[in-house]
């Protein structure tokens, strides 16, 4: 959705500088010492940029027997430059995306490491032998670096080989490990209290951990904040950034022992899919346009908000594209989509439009489930 975006903003940008190029082909010449006709030279400008935008909305070279040759000529030259910049952008929009979606998995290392940093941070605050006697008392009976689960995540080897290949590290970034130190962990009570003791059970590590990361790391302004800085798309990658944390902090007490978790049971699958919604998107873009046309009779589709029109472009393109997946999940993933990144109405307004396309679509046959999509074809 957000790749769509990106893409359909850098097209308007370069439909934009098509036709400031041929905007700038008409204009009338400054230097030049011949009578310059400037009524002509608009009426030219105005062929032009018209030829040039029903070649983009038909994806065909202008054609108009009638037209001057100059003007078709910067018409079509307008048509080539936009479709060369077009197809770049969804190139690398379709690489964007398959790295932004593996950025959450930085995030996840970048968090897990980020727990034995704090111990470390803690270790050294402890060890101090001079403090300031305007700083705060602080028990230091035991300290982050005391706690089993954190030990067990400093002492992972796969975590370490992990970070070390993704290039994740805090060694540059001390200040803000000392800083989240003094500003999050010291000041709050349940860590206060934790550290005030000289020994701590298996499970009283266990919800420490979880506390620092639960509440500290995702919650506190200082952390989160920063955290958004390195990432800016933190804030939409932390819910499963989080859900990845827990089960890897859980597996501590596990029969197994500490466990990374994957960004996916199957990326391969994952991939694949992520790339045929992309493309199959783009591709049967008119298609999906006519048939969302059919259901707003009452509205004008360009009146319909961009956002919306992706989220339910998507929608008909999973439902149709795929045919392993029931109608009723795709069509609640979609309108969660629209809830979290649309209009407040958008939810009840992509739910009415998909809940009666799917009817028709599946009363004409042309949408049919298979496998698992049969488990609810409703």
């Amino acid at each position: 959705m957000q790749a769509l975006y990106a893409l359909r903003q850098a097209e308007f940008s370069n439909q934009q500088l098509a036709l400031d190029g041929i905007n700038e082909l008409f204009q009338p010449d400054l230097n030049s010492m011949q009578p310059q006709n400037k009524r002509q030279l608009e009426g030219y400008r105005k062929l032009a940029c018209a030829l040039f935008e029903e070649a983009i909305k038909t994806s065909q070279p202008a054609q108009d027997d009638d037209a001057p040759r100059q003007v078709l000529k910067a018409a079509n030259d307008g048509f080539v430059f936009y479709q060369s910049r077009t197809k770049k952008d969804r190139q690398h929009m379709a690489q964007l995306m398959i790295t932004q979606v593996n950025g959450i998995y930085d995030d996840y290392l970048r968090v897990m490491l980020l727990l034995p940093e704090l111990a470390r941070a803690a270790r050294i605050d402890r060890e101090r032998p001079y403090r300031d006697p305007d700083e705060t008392p602080f028990p230091f009976e035991s300290d982050l670096a005391d706690n089993t689960v954190i030990q067990a995540l400093a002492n992972h080897q796969p975590l370490k080989n992990e970070v070390l290949r993704h290039n994740i590290s805090w060694a540059d970034d001390q200040p803000f490990v000392r800083k989240a130190l003094r500003e999050a962990l010291k000041t709050d009570e349940t860590y206060r209290a934790y550290c005030s003791q000289q020994t701590h059970t298996a499970d009283e590590d266990q919800a420490l951990a979880q506390y620092v990361l639960r509440t500290l790391i995702f919650k506190h302004d200082t952390i989160r904040d920063h955290l958004a800085e390195i990432d800016l798309s933190w804030t939409e990658n932390s819910e499963v950034v989080r859900g990845l944390a827990i089960r890897t902090l859980k597996s501590v007490q596990s029969a197994t022992g500490l466990q990374l978790e994957p960004l996916t049971d199957d990326w391969e699958e994952d991939e694949f899919f992520l790339n045929t919604l992309f493309q199959k998107s783009l591709e049967n873009d008119a298609e999906y346009e006519q048939l969302l046309a059919e259901q707003l009779q009452n509205w004008d589709m360009e009146r319909v908000a961009m956002i919306d029109k992706i989220i339910l472009k998507l929608a008909v393109c999973e439902l149709l594209s795929f045919p392993n997946i029931p109608v009723k999940v795709t069509i609640n993933e979609y309108i969660e989509l629209a809830k979290a990144y649309s209009t407040p109405k958008s939810g009840k307004f992509v739910n009415g439009i998909l809940d009666n396309l799917s009817e028709k679509l599946q009363a004409s046959g042309h949408l049919r489930k298979s496998g698992r999509g049969l488990l609810d074809n409703k």
